[in-house]
């Protein structure tokens, strides 16, 4: 405004002096009035003159508002250029502002997490930082959520692992009720795989880790189902099954005469190796 201002006081000298020196060619005839011709026609060729025009060269030309005539709006101009420098502080805030994108994220990974999280091919990670950039997060404010994600990161883990072996344990509890219940299922399931990790040289006790097969449903009823055949049979002495250390053998005495006749001399023993068979593989509690 205070340019625009000046344009016009500067205006208005000039019409002052046009009005005088016309007065001066009245007095004088007609070469006064030559001489202002004179002096219009010489204007376009002075340097002096050209600088007479609104100055532009503060103002990007991308913010430059034209009026219908092709001269600078200099108002309307200085306000787009106002609006732009508004929304670019908002933009910096404290001198910080978000990457061209979300590809430009640099994150640190813990030695921890190096064999198993690039973020460079990981796809779930370049959808978390795409939603990032759209939020406009800084790099110092992404490296805030990768530091704080970073310690979370086991906690949510071992929580994901108490659910799904809750879920697993109560798809299995439905599924072993006819068979003894969840208890006498597990205990068989521990039993068949410490039996073949021994066979293996393998330890137990890393087996049974979560991340490994300790939550692995059908590891489970596998092991399960192997279980009796691995079972102490405390009813014949100590000695695995009395004798019949694994269904066949058990239909096997069963088809036999000595169980299928009741008075034959050894009907009660072999009765209870086939009892003690079964209580071992499908427990002793009521069928739900």
């Amino acid at each position: 405004m205070l340019i625009r201002r000046f344009f016009a006081l500067m205006d208005e000298a000039g019409a002052g002096a046009g009005a005088g020196e016309g007065g001066g060619a009245g007095a004088g005839g007609s070469d006064g009035g030559a001489g202002v011709e004179s002096g219009a026609q010489a204007d376009p060729g002075s340097l002096l003159a050209g600088g007479a025009g609104q100055p532009t060269e503060f103002i990007p030309e991308k913010y430059r508002v034209m009026n219908a005539d092709g001269a600078l709006d200099l108002e309307a101009s200085s306000r787009k250029l106002a609006d732009a420098y508004t929304a670019a502080e908002k933009r910096i805030g404290s001198g910080d502002i978000p990457p061209k994108s979300a590809e430009e994220y640099t994150v640190a990974v813990p030695d921890a997490f190096k064999e198993t999280f690039d973020p460079k091919a990981d796809e779930g990670f370049k959808a978390f930082s795409g939603k990032m950039h759209e939020l406009g997060l800084t790099q110092k404010q992404m490296d805030g959520v990768m530091e704080q994600y970073f310690t979370m990161a086991p906690q949510l883990v071992a929580g994901a692992a108490i659910l799904d072996s809750n879920a697993i344990k109560d798809d299995l509890t439905k599924e072993w009720a006819s068979k003894g219940g969840f208890d006498h299922q597990i205990r068989l399931s521990y039993q068949g795989a410490a039996a073949l990790a021994q066979k293996a040289g393998m330890n137990i006790d890393e087996l049974m880790q979560p991340n490994r097969l300790g939550n692995n449903k059908d590891f489970l009823k596998l092991m399960a189902a192997i279980g009796p055949e691995f079972a102490e049979d405390t009813s014949s002495g100590g000695t695995s099954m009395g004798g019949a250390s694994s269904e066949d053998q058990i239909n096997e005495l069963m088809r036999g005469e000595a169980y299928q006749n009741p008075r034959h001399a050894d009907h009660d023993k072999v009765s209870k190796q086939v009892r003690a068979f079964f209580e071992r593989k499908h427990g002793t509690a009521a069928v739900g």
